[in-house]
């Protein structure tokens, strides 16, 4: 049958494709290039990354609303951009709503939420994934960074608005309050499709008022470059950390696990927290930021990969990268976006989210010979089907099947 949707557009904060969220942002733009769609990238501001080549990209020109020179000026943009929308409307006018979908990954950063105003204007169709929480948080995150603790206030409650819970200051806080009100207003002016990237995320966020009841499931792809390279179980030595080296990561508590329990350990990454890290645990071994060459390398070596956020981190990809890569298993909080595949005693391990003491029970599990060797037998079991769920053409009909339906 033939598809209704012809054109896509997508939408992100930045064209520089750095960050997790632009990642999937250009991948999506690939792999509906690759099934037919023309597709045309709207993004906040640059610089337009190199491997957006090949696509129309069609650039705000706003800065980061954190980075600009006129505070002020940036603040305003913030609650709404005029510019970002003049230009929006433009490009949304070459376009037919009857056969063109837009799909938005991000507006908080560099657009606003004018882009909404934009659609509902013109009477675009829009599906939005969900990357972070700023649907429903005001700091996106349901995480109280003065305290470095998962928040379970109601959001933009009177206690969620009192509470001094934004990693700048007090003001800040207060000025997302406000910007997420005149962002839902705009929002519910373009009934948007909500995806969310798994159950877990739909879980924080279920009961906000654009909660049908009936959440879409849109899981991140992966692809990883390669064959799979399992090794030898009794062969791999050691503990991995792979992520950015600041308070929500909380790579300190892999740093405190693998020292009282004596046992190796690795981290990748960079980030405010690095240097204090590395000079506190000279008995680790910190690489600093890797390429994916020598991540593979570590995946390959390392008997696990453990990942220490004490926030509700959406979707980490790096434990499926981990398994795809060397088969090896995965230990995670039970409060992050990654056990939507990580099944504790199958494929990896749950601990409790800051808790050293129940990390290093996770970790002691794996010393054992035995139980490790079945552990990994199973995690190598289930990644066939983790491989067909994430892969890019599953996606692709996932993303495809939901456009056609916008119209039903």
């Amino acid at each position: 049958m033939d598809k209704r949707v012809k054109n896509v557009i997508i939408v992100d904060d930045t064209a520089d494709n750095f960050g997790g969220t632009a990642q999937i942002a250009y991948i999506t733009a690939v792999v509906l290039r690759d099934c037919g769609y023309n597709v045309i990238y709207f993004a906040g501001c640059g610089p337009i990354h190199s491997r957006l080549n090949g696509f129309r990209v069609v650039v705000a020109n706003e800065r980061p609303f954190l980075e600009s020179a006129n505070k002020v000026s940036g603040a305003i943009n913030g609650l709404h951009s005029g510019k970002t929308y003049k230009k929006f409307c433009s490009l949304l006018n070459e376009f037919n709503p009857d056969d063109t979908v837009v799909h938005v990954h991000s507006w908080t950063h560099a657009l606003s939420s004018s882009i909404f105003d934009a659609i509902a204007d013109l009477g675009f169709n829009v599906l939005v994934t969900l990357h972070e929480y700023f649907l429903v948080c005001p700091n996106g995150g349901f995480y109280d960074f003065k305290k470095h603790e998962i928040c379970h206030l109601k959001p933009c409650s009177a206690k969620c608005i009192q509470c001094n819970c934004d990693k700048r200051s007090y003001g800040q806080k207060l000025y997302r309050v406000a910007r997420i009100a005149l962002q839902n207003r705009s929002i519910r002016r373009a009934h948007p499709k909500f995806c969310y990237l798994s159950d877990f995320t739909y879980d924080i966020m279920r009961g906000s008022e654009f909660d049908d009841g009936m959440p879409c499931i849109l899981p991140n792809p992966i692809s990883v470059e390669g064959e799979l390279s399992l090794g030898v179980p009794s062969e791999k030595n050691g503990y991995l950390f792979v992520g950015r080296f600041d308070k929500e990561k909380n790579p300190e508590l892999f740093c405190k696990a693998l020292t009282s329990l004596g046992l190796p350990g690795t981290l990748c990454g960079s980030g405010p927290e690095f240097e204090r890290l590395r000079d506190a645990y000279p008995n680790l071994n910190f690489l600093g930021w890797c390429d994916k060459d020598v991540l593979a390398d570590q995946f390959k070596s390392n008997k696990a990969l453990v990942m220490t956020s004490s926030w509700y981190e959406a979707s980490p990809l790096v434990c499926l990268e981990a398994m795809l890569t060397s088969g090896i298993p995965s230990i995670v909080p039970e409060t992050c976006g990654a056990i939507s595949y990580i099944r504790d005693g199958e494929n990896g391990l749950l601990f409790k989210n800051g808790d050293v003491s129940s990390l290093c029970e996770a970790i002691s599990k794996l010393e054992d010979d035995r139980y490790y060797e079945m552990l990994c037998e199973s995690t190598r079991r289930l990644l066939p089907s983790l491989q067909e769920d994430r892969s890019y053409e599953t996606y692709a009909n996932r993303v495809s099947n939901l456009y056609e339906g916008l119209y039903v």
